[in-house]
């Protein structure tokens, strides 16, 4: 048993490990055994502003985890947030072809249902390692091979943030995986076992590392078997039929025939979408979680505008969908 979208998740997770910039540690080859997770430091949770703020921003909006563990209304453009922020929610509609019953745990500050039981070292297992605290390699929907890229201050602040974060007493359903599946991506956990240092402060470098915690090639892939990052033409599926991503490279009929301004405009015109009611036409636009990234600062989006634009140019393999 192997969807369609699985088989992207994997064919990605492969790729990222060879177009990604040079991480100082990399995830081993997926036919690797996975090693057992090393210890890490404790992470203490902050009162300091400055992280706790940006701790906030990159679970909000750049790492946009309540694109996955938040409930969504899939009936609205974007699926804009439909329930309490982080108190997980299923992806088990057969229309988005995953394997079994797929599920985001709730991960809020509460107790009983979310992670405020688990120790820091788990938090950060799950979050790089992909670990969950039962010991099995998470289902790679939740994106860690991306992750082992977070620098260590980001994934700190992270960590700091949901611990404070508001809890939701909210039981959530686990995930149920069939066996043959899950040994397709048993062995990507891996412990990290190098620092991760902050990206340089030059816009391309900042845009590209921007680009990876959003996961932009995940969904933007090409149609070759390898899913070429960035090159679009492949068609996701969603509740109300397959969406075709947009081409982000340079070329003509990709990010080329944009400007830096409309590339910005159209990420920060969605900031009020959750209150806005579905245009004409575009209820079934669900693929790209607008809602979430339009909480971007714009000096970030301008920085990821920038390292698009140095990525090569390739023609889209099919006409670009409109809105995307």
């Amino acid at each position: 048993m192997r969807s369609h979208l699985l088989f992207l998740l994997l064919a990605l997770s492969a790729c990222q490990r060879n177009e990604s910039p040079p991480p100082p540690a990399k995830a081993p080859a997926a036919s690797a055994p996975a090693p057992r997770a090393a210890a890490v430091p404790p992470v203490t949770a902050s009162a300091d502003a400055a992280k706790l703020e940006r701790g906030r921003y990159l679970v909000e909006n750049v790492l946009a985890c309540g694109s996955c563990h938040t409930p969504r209304d899939w009936a609205r453009y974007g699926g804009p947030a439909s329930g309490p922020a982080l108190s997980g929610a299923c992806w088990d509609d057969p229309a988005w072809e995953l394997p079994g019953r797929v599920c985001a745990p709730n991960i809020t500050s509460d107790p009983e249902h979310g992670i405020g039981r688990w120790t820091d070292e788990e938090l950060m297992r799950a979050l790089r390692d992909g670990t969950g605290r039962d010991g099995k390699t998470l289902f790679p929907l939740m994106p860690f091979l991306l992750y082992r890229e977070l620098s260590d201050a980001d994934a700190h602040a992270v960590i700091a943030w949901l611990r404070q974060a508001p809890a939701t007493p909210r039981a959530s359903a686990r995930s149920v995986i069939p066996d043959e599946v899950y040994a397709q991506y048993k062995d990507m956990a891996a412990p990290m076992k190098t620092a991760v240092p902050e990206p340089a402060a030059d816009d391309v470098s900042r845009g590209r590392y921007l680009a990876t915690m959003a996961q932009c090639a995940a969904c933007h892939a090409g149609m070759d078997e390898a899913g070429t990052p960035f090159v679009g033409g492949r068609p996701l599926p969603t509740p109300h039929g397959p969406e075709v991503v947009s081409n982000l490279t340079p070329h003509a009929r990709g990010l080329g025939a944009v400007d830096e301004a409309a590339f910005v405009a159209r990420f920060t015109a969605f900031k009020d979408l959750a209150p806005a009611p579905a245009r004409a036409g575009q209820v079934n636009k669900l693929t790209m979680p607008w809602g979430f990234f339009a909480g971007l600062a714009e000096a970030d989006l301008k920085a990821l505008y920038r390292y698009l634009r140095t990525v090569p140019a390739v023609a889209p393999a099919a006409p670009s969908a409109s809105g995307k």
